[in-house]
């Protein structure tokens, strides 16, 4: 009787199969490194976590920009915002293995990009692509048959060895760290320096952690999660590091804050290319932006301890930076703990939606459209809900979102700068 070969055998050769069938079929040279990595996305064994997801994800696409288009370099980096939005989305659902879902969706997305750029990109890199693509598409190709099984999962060595075929690193492409990346900062296309920032002495630093399902409904059952009961300013009014608005009287705290995001608003314009009439809207949306998500509030007080406002999904501060989504693009303490710092990120990425996806895809040239409205849609959800609020069928819950930003933005280009008084009962 000839023994059988082991089932741990048989699946990766029938894999690596699978893989090379799906080259031949779209007509596609054989990659036999490509098809290798991807026979390790196997049904059993370790399972990547969603952080070496995003580690992953980070390290590829900061490589595939360096040989691209400046057009494809800013496709790649959209469909990475959103992967990120969709990564937060994913924690916050409670998932216990979100990673082959981001996985499927983000190369559906990017898999056309890539391969259209391999024919303009050096010998060298259109190699490396076309490697990379391979492996991708392999693992793909194996979804299919294992996810009917509920087996399907992507290993971590699946992710580094894909990373490998993009070329050597000195660095664990799974690797996940809080440090501002500069790399990720102009690949996104942020430039310039970050400003320093200081950190109160009695704050109490949030924990980046995976909401629990008692944060999840706290958050779900509230509208307003951003309206809790403020305290007294410090002794030193002059400062904003560690003070919380008094309830009663939150005009001279209101006052302060406005001149800090008018100040912001100077210092990120003097970055940009934004044409001068653009200029009044930017600082409105900036203005607005904080009114609507935090009431232009950076802490909070528990006993006599200062935190920073946070929600259960990992927004945080003024401006309500999420510490997931913009990991390496800013220092996760700084926007905790520095209400100039985290102004000045939020500044930046409203900047960021406006001009290079509202005016640049010509939103306020579209009917129902409107520059600022498109501005924040993006802010709050991510490139691809940029168009949301003039859809013909909305999310009834980010529809109450987009409204209640737009009748905020309505008072503040009218004049009314401190009208975010109305969170204090004022």
């Amino acid at each position: 009787m000839v023994n059988s070969p082991p089932m741990k055998t048989i699946l990766p050769l029938t894999m690596v199969w699978l893989v090379t069938m799906t080259s031949l079929w779209a007509n596609e040279p054989v990659d036999p490194a490509g098809a290798r990595y991807a026979a390790l996305a196997l049904p059993f064994g370790e399972r990547a976590d969603w952080r070496q997801w995003d580690s992953f994800l980070t390290f590829a696409v900061k490589r595939l920009g360096q040989d691209m288009s400046a057009e494809k370099r800013d496709e790649i980096a959209e469909v990475f915002l959103d992967a990120r939005y969709d990564l937060v989305q994913a924690i916050n659902s409670g998932s216990s293995d979100p990673v082959p879902r981001l996985f499927l969706d983000t190369w559906e997305r990017l898999s056309p990009i890539i391969k259209q750029s391999i024919p303009g990109a050096t010998q060298q890199s259109a190699a490396q692509f076309t490697s990379f693509a391979t492996a991708m598409d392999g693992m793909t190709a194996l979804s299919g048959i294992t996810q009917l099984f509920g087996l399907f999962r992507i290993s971590p060595d699946a992710l580094r060895g894909a990373a490998r075929l993009l070329g050597p690193s000195a660095v664990d492409p799974l690797e996940y760290v809080m440090d501002v990346d500069n790399g990720l900062r102009a690949f996104l296309g942020f430039t310039g320096s970050l400003p320093a920032f200081r950190l109160p002495a009695n704050l109490e630093q949030s924990r980046l952690r995976v909401p629990s399902p008692q944060d999840r409904a706290a958050a779900a059952s509230s509208n307003s999660w951003f309206v809790r009961r403020a305290f007294a300013a410090p002794a030193d009014r002059d400062s904003l590091d560690e003070w919380v608005p008094d309830i009663r009287e939150p005009e001279p705290y209101l006052e302060r804050v406005r001149d800090l995001l008018v100040e912001t608003y100077g210092n990120v314009l003097s970055k940009s290319k934004l044409a001068k009439e653009h200029h009044g809207l930017y600082r409105h949306i900036l203005l607005t932006t904080a009114w609507q998500e935090s009431c232009w509030r950076q802490y909070v007080k528990k006993g006599e301890k200062l935190t920073p406002l946070s929600s259960a999904t990992g927004d945080v501060g003024i401006m309500q930076i999420n510490r997931n989504v913009w990991r390496g693009v800013y220092d996760v303490k700084g926007l905790s703990g520095d209400i100039e710092y985290n102004g000045n990120a939020g500044g930046e990425i409203a900047l960021h939606y406006l001009t290079r996806y509202a005016i640049r895809k010509g939103e306020d040239k579209q009917p129902g459209g409107h520059l600022a409205r498109a501005t924040y849609a993006a802010y709050n959800g991510g490139p691809r809900h940029l168009t949301r609020y003039r859809a013909a069928k909305q999310n009834p819950h980010l529809k109450r979102v987009d409204e209640a930003f737009w009748d905020k933005f309505q008072a503040v280009s009218s004049g009314e700068e401190l009208a975010v008084r109305r969170c204090y009962g004022r």
